[in-house]
């Protein structure tokens, strides 16, 4: 009985949690915007699409989408990248600027670009397997 009064408890504050916020929610892959559809039909050909999640925060949304093999991406509320984390894969090398392929593949011999994300600013990557 009480493991059934906890469980209660335990589905209303995530019920309350959900009501309150009200902004993260599950949806289709086919209700992403078109740039984000292109971008993982060109370059995740063949991945499925594990969970898409639209977050909205105020006056901006953003996209979560999660692949079969676990690489997890996010896209602005115009269906652009922001984030690719391929870990332990290596980001699609058709998504990496030149200029970082060749920064890395000079400076760091051997590494492997497992994340890269971008903003208005600039790129970050993060990288793995460097020698």
């Amino acid at each position: 009985m009480k493991t059934m009064k906890t469980m209660m408890a335990a589905m209303l504050f995530m019920m309350a949690s959900t009501a309150c916020g009200g902004r993260d929610k599950v949806i289709n892959e086919t209700e992403l915007p078109t740039a984000a559809k292109t971008m993982l039909k060109e370059h995740f050909p063949g991945q499925q699409v594990s969970l898409v999640q639209q977050d909205r925060d105020g006056m901006k949304t953003n996209y979560d989408v999660v692949l079969a093999d676990g690489t997890k991406l996010e896209f602005d509320s115009k269906g652009e990248w922001t984030e690719v984390d391929s870990k332990p894969h290596d980001v699609p090398a058709t998504i990496v600027p030149k200029a970082i392929s060749d920064c890395v593949n000079q400076k760091f011999q051997g590494a492997r670009i497992v994340q890269i994300e971008r903003d208005r600013r600039g790129y970050e990557v993060e990288l793995s397997g460097a020698a």
